[in-house]
Order: C-alpha cells, then structure tokens, then sequence
C-alpha cells in the first residue's frame, strides 16, 4: 500500500499549489463582483483626482494649452519655415517632450538612485508627468485621430491611464500595491525610453537635408542603435525582473487591472 506523505510534506504541497483563476477575484467573488469592489476601494485614478491638491491636474491644461498654441503657430509659419519643418510641424513638441522628460527622469534617478525618497521625486510627479501627459493629449488630437493611426492612440491612452495616478501620492501608493516609491521609480525608469527619440528626431532631420554622407550622421546612427539595444534590455528587466515578481502582490491589493495596465504598458514600448 502506498504510505501517505509525512504532514509537513503535504502542507508543504498545500503552500505551492497553483493558484486558481477564482482566486484572482478574491474567494470565488464574481467579476462583477471584483470590479464593483475596485472602483468602491482601490481606484487609483480617482483617488488622485480627489486628492485635495489639483496643482498636476492645472499644469496638464497649461502644458495642453502650450502645445495646442505651438502646434497652430507651426502650422501657420508652414509657408515661411518651409521644408523639412513645413511636413513635420509637430517635430518641435515632440523634441520638446521625449528631451524634457527623459534628462529629468535620467537626473533624478542619478541622484537619488540609493536612498531616494518621496519628496526627492516631486519634481517629477508634479512637472514631469503632466507635460508628459499633456502632451500625449495634444499628439491625441493634431496626429492620432486625424490620421487614423491606431497604434500611437493605443500608446498614449495606456500611458494616460498608467502614469496620471503616478502624480499623487496617494494613487502611486495603490498603484505600487502599498509602496508608493515603487511605483514612482518605475514610472521614471520608463521614460529612459525617451533618450532614444531626441536622437531619431536628429537623424529624421538629417535624411532631409543633407546632400550627402557625413560623419555626424554616421555617429547619430551608430549612438541609435545602441539606444535601441539598452532600452530592449531595459524594458526586458522591467518586466521580467522588476513587475513580474510583484504580482501575487498586486492580486492581494485587488489592483489586477492596474498591474494588467503596467504590463501591457511596457510591452507596448518595447514593441514600438
């Protein structure tokens, strides 16, 4: 007869069991269920807006405003400024953006990469993220919808929805399924993406007005494709190193949706 495994060893089997599809919805809750209890307690979005400082959600509309006000003087200097710029208006807000927030993100986590705490990184929640959000906004509005381009509206929706709750405290803190700085460095980590556009902007220019080879577009190339590669492995990282391991965390906080949202964020960047 076959002898039953000593108690421990079965606890021990217990413990690394697989988890089940209703324990992602907490004791067999319905979705239904799940959903309604997330928007009643653990909605990141709406914490942030009801925070009682609206300082993030003002310098959105202004920073929405700034880039409304260049893109129409763009399109207005078109016959002035002529070709390359005249076919590509909206390249100085995209400078503006990919060069500002990925030197901020580059910066802060320079400096405060060992013992960074809360207060070191308000710069960026409070300046950083709502360019960044204003400016997915207006590339919404004069690209996005206008050319139909699917994809890019895809991109800045999800990066809406995952970093607007990063800005307040108290959202990144249930984004970071209760570490709030977590959830921060990660957003900023994100945006070292952004150091390889200021350089695929200088090469695009490049192509429309040199007549012929020369060495700084050899070197932007070169310094391109180096940028690709560190930003494939950091991404790779984020995701399986960083992310993946949190997610039975993420499941007890009850912010599934939000961790789906951050996965799929980073894998909509390194697939763009």
């Amino acid at each position: 007869a076959r002898v039953p495994p000593p108690p421990l060893v079965s606890a021990m089997a217990e413990d690394f069991a697989p988890p089940k599809l209703a324990d992602l919805f907490h004791n067999g809750r319905s979705v239904v269920e799940y959903w309604t209890e997330w928007l009643n307690e653990s909605n990141p979005w709406r914490e942030a807006l009801v925070d009682g400082d609206h300082t993030v959600e003002f310098r959105v509309l202004l920073f929405l405003a700034m880039f409304l006000i260049l893109h129409a003087v763009m399109l207005k200097l078109r016959p002035t400024v002529g070709e390359p710029l005249a076919s590509r208006p909206t390249l100085i807000a995209n400078q503006i953006h990919c060069s500002t927030t990925s030197v901020l993100a580059t910066y802060l986590l320079w400096n405060n990469w060992s013992d960074g705490k809360m207060e070191d990184f308000v710069l960026w929640q409070q300046f950083g993220i709502p360019l960044s959000l204003a400016y997915f906004m207006a590339d919404i509005l004069w690209y996005c919808i206008p050319s139909g381009d699917g994809l890019i509206l895809f991109h800045h929706i999800t990066m809406l929805l995952c970093h607007y709750p990063v800005s307040s405290d108290v959202g990144a803190k249930m984004c970071g399924a209760g570490n709030a700085l977590w959830t921060v460095r990660l957003s900023m980590m994100g945006y070292l993406c952004e150091l390889s556009n200021p350089l695929m902007n200088w090469r695009w220019w490049l192509l429309q007005t040199l007549e012929k080879d020369r060495f700084d577009f050899a070197l932007v190339n070169i310094i391109l494709v180096f940028s690709f590669i560190g930003r494939t492995f950091l991404l790779g990282w984020l995701l399986i190193g960083v992310l993946v391991p949190r997610a039975a965390e993420f499941v007890e906080a009850k912010q599934v949706f939000v961790y789906t949202l951050c996965i799929l964020g980073h894998a909509v960047i390194l697939l763009l």
